[in-house]
């Protein structure tokens, strides 16, 4: 709430500051995808409360004031007589027996249950998406530091080549591969500025926020995330287990199978018992008592024979037998799908951890070679081509280290998405 008010007070020219708990609280406040889940939860319980109405009894009533022609005159009268008298009916009746209505029952909880699914899978797809997008603008703005860094190296380097130029003890050629690399650095921050300014486009799209100021994450990433893969076989099972979108697609075939079963069963007889009461006066009915005292009542079962339209009994089952093997497909390509995905997702977790403890290891070498180098360029002992050199692979390995170290993250966030979890992933950060 707090950040839905600072929202509403910040002008073109300001920037929010958002921790991902704040860009979550904002997405679900915001986002049409939020909005979307919410819909389709609705839309769950509605769905379940029209199957069950056919269980529950049903009344209709009419009253109607009009003129009653006789066909037949009486003895004062050459044409047939008539009058002006209130008439109406009171109708209970109460399903005994009825596929369609069982089958609108079953087939009722079944999308009842897909909806709920469905609104989990949107939900957790959410947590996802913002948390994917603020980490992918943690990792444009570590990139964008990391280039930044390097254009100070390469001004460093450039003022030093400089200065050795003056002094006789450089080239021209060294004086313009110096240039050279530190034009070079500007353009690789110009290029990572236009990746913060684009991850920053995606994230406030993802929170719906539609206006013209800055979003900054004031969270860096600290550490890899830490996410055991002990057995990913045993983990894809579990993503195939607990998948709200497999269950919802699940939910939906169990949904048309109760139709097709339903269309069938109509060939049989429904029955339902019913209760009615007539009225016809010539006053109002003022008091149920009136009524009472004026009606004619009855009570017994009614039966219909659906059959006996045999051309709307063929069509309801070939259409009901359609609809039934399209969700079974759906099924097995959800199912197909999502066993894909879920491979593919460890596999990334397990690629992006791997990377990040070689990137690990190649920043601290690159590190320390840079010191080693920088100290050797000054006393004579390096040349620029060579230091340049160095100083690319140091550029190169705070880059790799970066991506790597979010990824880790942006992948196990993914497995949690694919196991329908809709709470905030734990990430080792420190606010900066």
């Amino acid at each position: 709430m707090i950040v839905l008010l600072l929202l509403a007070k910040l002008t073109a020219a300001d920037t929010l500051p958002l921790t991902l708990d704040q860009a979550l609280a904002t997405a679900f406040g915001r986002s049409p995808a939020a909005a979307s889940a919410r819909v389709a939860e609705t839309q769950a319980g509605a769905a379940l409360a029209g199957g069950l109405a056919g269980l529950v009894p049903t009344a209709s009533g009419t009253l109607s004031y009009g003129k009653a022609t006789s066909p037949f005159g009486s003895a004062h009268s050459t044409f047939g007589d008539s009058s002006w008298s209130w008439s109406g009916t009171l109708t209970l009746a109460q399903v005994v027996f009825d596929p369609s209505v069982f089958s609108g029952v079953v087939s009722a909880f079944a999308y009842s249950s897909a909806g709920r699914a469905d609104a989990r899978d949107q939900t957790a797809r959410l947590v996802y998406d913002v948390t994917s997008g603020y980490l992918s603008l943690v990792k444009a703005e570590m990139l964008a530091q990391a280039a930044t860094a390097a254009a100070k190296r390469a001004q460093a380097s450039l003022a030093v080549t400089r200065e050795k130029r003056r002094l006789g003890s450089a080239s021209d050629i060294d004086l313009m591969r110096a240039q050279v690399q530190e034009s070079q650095s500007r353009l690789d921050f110009l290029s990572a500025d236009k990746g913060r300014s684009l991850a920053e486009s995606d994230l406030k799209a993802k929170l719906g926020i539609t206006e013209p100021f800055h979003v900054r994450p004031v969270e860096t990433v600290s550490a890899p995330a830490a996410l055991t893969l002990s057995d990913p076989d045993s983990l894809v099972r579990e993503i195939e287990r607990r998948n709200p979108g497999l269950a919802s697609a699940a939910r939906a075939k169990t949904a048309a199978d109760a139709n097709y079963v339903g269309s069938i069963g109509r060939a049989l007889p429904s029955v339902s018992a019913y209760w009615s009461s007539s009225y016809a006066d010539s006053n109002l009915p003022k008091s149920p008592r009136y009524w009472d005292d004026h009606d004619l009542a009855g009570y017994g079962l009614r039966f219909a024979f659906p059959l006996l339209d045999i051309k709307s009994y063929v069509l309801g089952v070939v259409n009901a037998g359609t609809e039934a093997r399209r969700a079974n497909a759906a099924l097995v390509a959800a199912r197909l799908a999502l066993g894909s995905a879920a491979r593919a997702a460890v596999l990334g977790y397990q690629e992006a951890s791997d990377r990040f403890e070689v990137a690990r290891q190649n920043l601290d070498l690159n590190q320390r070679l840079y010191e080693l180098a920088q100290e050797q360029y000054r006393l004579g002992g390096l040349s620029l081509t060579d230091l340049a050199s160095v100083e690319a692979g140091l550029s190169q390995a705070q880059a790799a280290h970066a991506s790597a170290l979010c990824d880790t993250y942006i992948q196990a966030a993914q497995i949690a998405y694919l196991l329908g979890r809709t709470e905030k992933p734990q990430i080792n950060t420190d606010e900066h």
